[in-house]
């Protein structure tokens, strides 16, 4: 026999081994030429360059968001990286690194309009898309561990890891929350219904979880059907034996349908709680109890803006709040975004020090505090008399100057005028406001003006924005470096407030937050549980923002849906007084009632209502939120301790050799 014949046995065994693998472990099939399947071709070119798939990933997530919107595509957008998370292949630190590239670019593309209000903002753009894209490689990296190393289910897996990411992603580094996952399904109300359960994560963990399962029933259902076209060796035709078409068929229900029950299950149950949610919302409401109308104007903002501008943005407003108080002459409140008013609210403390500016003035601390005292009574008083002239009780967004004994403060504030209270004359004396103004006098004074209603209106306090976005309004240790400061576009830093207000609207108590406090869940819930401790509990949200920073960008529509997530996870009423949009009014069960036009004009006047509801997520939050958390960390743990063994092993074959 010559050799020639002998190797060609050879090559005809080996091809007749591989005919018997028909399917191996890694879910891949040889056809019996040895040669892989069409299919198998394809998936292993695209393991080979794993950054394909990162990129199919975020491309299909970003559609999902504003500004296409396409929400549907986020129920599959993952697929590709549990493609990543489940493959056998060990991963590299380079391929890492391209994921976090590829975070990088999506978060540049989700988050664009950063770079508008000024050049210097484009600096944070790219720092927050930096950080922010670490976040797809943590996602990978960490479920790989859970599933590759715990060999734990990965629809679980998935789903957990990826919210509790997002627990991570809203409080690290101040925090930031737009673009979640949860977020693309805004308008599907009976899904969101879970957030007072466990937050927008909730609803983030329920999409994960579906896309899993469906990832895990597309490659059973590809493992079986592609096995036995490789066991035939041809590709499958019409013409296929039945009893062998009914046991693929077969194969296929019992491997690939349980991942679809499971996540149907799912799907469902989250479902029937958001109908039973809604059918409580329908039965337990109650009628209306104050009135309030939202202010939107449309001017866009820049931070070299003068004090014209200023002055012009102002005048807008006032023509629309009084075109709102003709037309809507029984309101109980009138909101006004975020800083449009034109003049600054003064305040002072017990003992204000002159400011350095003025050290070569005659201007000593009595004479300041004296003159600082009459700023801050005239300050208040043009707001009570804006509030006069419209007849109704103002929430206005106006920049605070404080000047304290450490020098001057600037806060972000919101301040409340209402209808003063009335103080019974006692026995001998006079009836006076609580003010202190004597109730006849101003009577008199009122009656020359030609209003003959013996209202009057007082400053009431100011709620002063808490959390504040860093390098939009303040600089971090520019207390202690000023240099820090002259290096931003920033002329000064702003001071954050230190406690929650609620403030009395007819019969129901509102509280006000500022701008992109409403993106922090935490924040929120943590201002709604200090006033309930002191008997104060809200029973209205209120959001004064000025988004005219963003030119009528995608920044409208992300903003608008963490307030959409604000009304259900606290189950309160959530209204938004915005600049050039989207002013809104956000019912309880997150269904947006009223919305303003995108960079447009608008008075939109809301009947609101307490809630009947009540959210285990306001109450008991910090629960879920923690075993998110917790989970990631066990994560961690288990990885340090299989490398701290493997690194046992290594050191102690070393010693043996």
């Amino acid at each position: 026999m010559s050799v020639r014949v002998v190797n060609e046995m050879k090559r005809v065994k080996v091809r007749g081994d591989r005919d018997t693998k028909s399917y191996r472990g890694d879910g891949s099939a040889d056809s019996p030429d040895g040669t892989q399947s069409i299919h198998e071709r394809g998936l292993s070119r695209l393991l080979s360059q794993p950054i394909i798939l990162a990129i199919a990933g975020a491309a299909l997530l970003w559609a999902a968001l504003p500004p296409l919107d396409w929400w549907p595509l986020a129920w599959i957008a993952a697929v590709p990286w549990l493609i990543l998370i489940d493959s056998p292949k060990t991963w590299t630190r380079r391929q890492y690194i391209q994921w976090g590239i590829v975070g990088f670019f999506f978060w540049m593309a989700a988050l664009h309009w950063l770079r508008l209000p000024h050049w210097a903002t484009s600096f944070g753009w790219v720092a927050l898309s930096f950080y922010l894209g670490w976040y797809l490689p943590a996602f990978i990296g960490l479920s790989r561990i859970g599933v590759r190393l715990l060999r734990l289910p990965l629809n679980v897996v998935a789903a957990t890891v990826w919210a509790g990411l997002e627990v991570v992603r809203a409080h690290l580094l101040t925090g930031f929350t737009m673009a979640s996952l949860s977020h693309t399904q805004y308008r599907w109300i009976s899904l969101l219904q879970i957030a007072d359960l466990g937050g927008a994560y909730a609803v983030s963990w329920v999409i994960m979880f579906e896309t899993s399962c469906l990832y895990l029933a597309a490659k059973r259902f590809r493992e079986i059907w592609f096995a036995r076209t490789a066991g035939q060796g041809v590709v499958p035709q019409p013409r296929m034996k039945m009893d062998s078409l009914a046991q693929t068929v077969r194969q296929t229900i019992l491997r690939a349908a349980p991942p679809l029950i499971v996540g149907s299950l799912v799907l469902g149950t989250t479902l029937l709680y958001g109908q039973w949610r809604l059918s409580q919302f329908k039965t337990g409401q109650v009628n209306r109890s104050v009135r309030v109308a939202l202010i939107q104007g449309s001017e866009d903002i820049r931070l070299e803006d003068s004090e014209e501008k200023r002055e012009r943005i102002h005048r807008h407003y006032l023509d629309l709040a009084f075109q709102a108080a003709r037309s809507h002459r029984d309101l109980d409140l009138m909101v006004w975004p975020e800083t449009v008013y034109g003049g600054f609210l003064i305040d002072h403390d017990d003992s204000p020090a002159v400011p350095a500016t003025w050290a070569d003035s005659d201007m000593t601390p009595e004479r300041f505090r004296e003159q600082i005292g009459k700023a801050r009574e005239h300050s208040q008083r043009s707001l009570e008399t804006l509030a006069q002239h419209l007849r109704c009780p103002l929430l206005i967004g106006v920049e605070t100057v404080s000047y304290t004994s450490q020098g001057p403060r600037i806060f972000n504030s919101a301040a409340y005028v209402a209808l003063c209270e009335k103080i019974n004359a006692s026995q001998g004396g006079r009836e006076r406001f609580s003010d202190g103004t004597d109730v006849k006098e101003a009577n008199e004074e009122s009656g020359k003006k030609g209003d003959s209603t013996g209202q009057r209106y007082c400053y009431f306090g100011r709620y002063d924005k808490m959390h504040l976005v860093m390098f939009g309004e303040y600089v971090p240790f520019a207390d202690v470096i000023p240099l820090l400061q002259r290096l931003t576009p920033l002329s000064t830093s702003t001071t954050p407030g230190r406690t929650p207000v609620a403030f009395p609207v007819g019969s129901l108590l509102l509280s006000p937050n500022i701008c992109y406090e409403s993106v922090i869940p935490h924040l929120i819930r943590n201002q709604i549980l200090t006033l309930r401790a002191q008997g104060q509990e809200p029973d209205i949200l209120v959001n004064l923002t000025n988004d005219g920073w963003f030119w009528g960008s995608s920044e409208l529509d992300m903003h608008l849906i963490c307030g959409v997530f604000r009304a259900l996870e606290t189950r309160k009423p959530f209204l938004i007084a915005a600049n050039t949009g989207f002013s809104a009014h956000i019912g309880p069960d997150g269904r947006i009632y009223q919305q303003g036009p995108r960079r447009d004009v608008a008075i939109l006047v809301a009947d609101v209502t307490r809630s009947p509801l009540r959210s285990l997520y306001l109450d008991y939050g910090i629960i879920p939120n923690t075993l998110l958390v917790s989970f990631i960390v066990l994560l961690v743990i288990a990885k340090c301790l299989s490398a701290s063994r493997t690194f046992q092993r290594k050191i102690t074959f070393r010693r043996s050799a």
